[in-house]
């Protein structure tokens, strides 16, 4: 029964999609086609939208799929009750004539499938539930040689947020007809735009460099970080999560923006706050002696490596401009008018995710970043903090970017590779 095929109608395709990339055994009848065409073109853009994501993965997945784009007569399959002229009646002839199982919504038609005896498949949540896959940028890739893609990129440009975007999500356009492949095996293209929607519109993205007299300037070197430098600087933000692999300029982006708000006066302080959590498969240091920051150190030196070293790191925390906590300490802290940087929250569970936020005072701002690759804890893959933070997505103070490029070196992008 395992390798039985499962036709799939087209409401599932359009609301489950993230569901049905699971399964390896579908099938795409040339009806729910058809049917997905007629809906790209349709007044309901959240409708139109999903079903031209459902049309491309199908195209793009098509070795995955049993097409069957025969047209099932239901009168002759089915009876002569069942009218030819509804496609329902059509996808349960299919199933019928080929015992296939159904992936269905449609209440009617399990009703149907249900007097054939036709297995239905149940599903759960739609795609609309779904945090995890959020990256809070949503990418295009448009080929100005497709009347489709042309016809969707002036809709995008002219109509109300026609890809059903929800507020501070970053939007890529990028030209597939300028596809390189580079020395690493890395596939590259063209930026054409890239937008933000505000909560009403598409917007251009807005950020400058940022320099301090202990970084001096920094400014963004790829497209992904250009996301990342438009949202801290966005002042509705409170808080912000970067995530991205190794290298790919999370600690830098954020030090630059807390140091630059640090030397205008805009925090009184940083606070950094990092959970220890020992390296996957490594061995523990044990007991270690000194102040806080002696024992923290180990674990600060992504934020003195920023700032100019341990020397520079050690000066501002005796200022008072800098403190460093472990995540235990600050439960009962009110941290006012401070940013506060949260480093590898791929280590946190959500009730670290939710101790933090309410942490968050009048006058601070929240900067996170972390690496879902480097998770030390396995606990942290079905209990995490970035899925739960992820919830927030949409709301008008906080914001996602997930960056894809590792800028450390080209050694280090090799990385990505193994």
């Amino acid at each position: 029964m395992e390798n039985k095929y499962i036709l799939v109608d087209t409401n599932a395709w359009i609301s489950n999609l993230v569901e049905l990339k699971q399964f390896d055994n579908l099938v795409v009848s040339g009806l729910t086609l058809r049917e997905l065409d007629k809906l790209k073109g349709s007044n309901n853009n959240e409708l139109a939208f999903r079903s031209r994501l459902a049309t491309r993965y199908i195209k793009e997945n098509k070795e995955k799929f049993k097409f069957d784009p025969i047209d099932y007569n239901a009168e002759e399959i089915l009876g002569k009750e069942y009218d030819n002229g509804y496609v329902d009646n059509r996808l349960i002839a299919s199933c019928v004539h080929n015992g296939y199982s159904i992936i269905s919504n449609d209440i009617n038609v399990q009703f149907k499938a249900e007097s054939y005896g036709i297995e239905i498949i149940e599903l759960g949540e739609a795609v609309e539930d779904d945090v995890t896959s959020y990256t809070g940028i949503r990418e295009l890739y448009l080929s100005s040689k497709s009347q489709e893609d042309n016809e969707l990129l002036a809709r995008i440009y002219s109509e109300y947020n026609a890809l059903n975007m929800i507020q501070h999500e970053y939007l890529v356009i990028w030209d597939k007809d300028t596809k390189q492949v580079d020395e690493f095996g890395k596939v590259t293209y063209d930026v054409i735009d890239t937008l933000r929607f505000d909560g009403d519109k598409l917007v251009k993205l807005k950020f400058k460099p940022t320099e301090d007299r202990f970084m001096g300037k920094t400014k963004p070197v790829n497209i992904k970080q250009r996301l990342a430098f438009d949202l801290m600087q966005n002042k509705d933000i409170v808080g912000a999560m970067i995530l991205g692999g190794a290298g790919s300029g999370k600690d830098h982006i954020i030090a630059a923006h807390m140091m630059q708000k640090l030397q205008h006066g805009e925090i009184d302080k940083i606070v950094f706050v990092r959970n220890i959590q020992p390296l996957k498969d490594s061995g523990e240091l044990g007991f270690l002696k000194g102040d806080l920051l002696s024992k923290m150190l180990p674990w600060v030196l992504p934020l003195a490596d920023q700032i100019g070293g341990i020397d520079a790191l050690t000066m501002l925390v005796e200022q008072g401009r800098i403190e460093v906590q472990h995540f235990e300490s600050i439960r009962g802290r009110s941290f006012k008018n401070c940013g506060v940087w949260v480093t590898e929250m791929q280590s946190m569970s959500s009730y670290h995710a939710k101790v933090l936020v309410s942490r968050i005072g009048e006058g601070s701002i929240l900067y996170m970043n972390g690496d879902t690759n480097q998770t030390d804890s396995d606990n942290r893959k079905t209990d995490s903090a970035i899925n739960t933070l992820k919830k927030l997505k949409g709301n008008k103070m906080f914001g996602v970017i997930t960056l894809d490029k590792t800028e450390r070196s080209d050694f280090a992008s090799l990385s990505e590779l193994l």
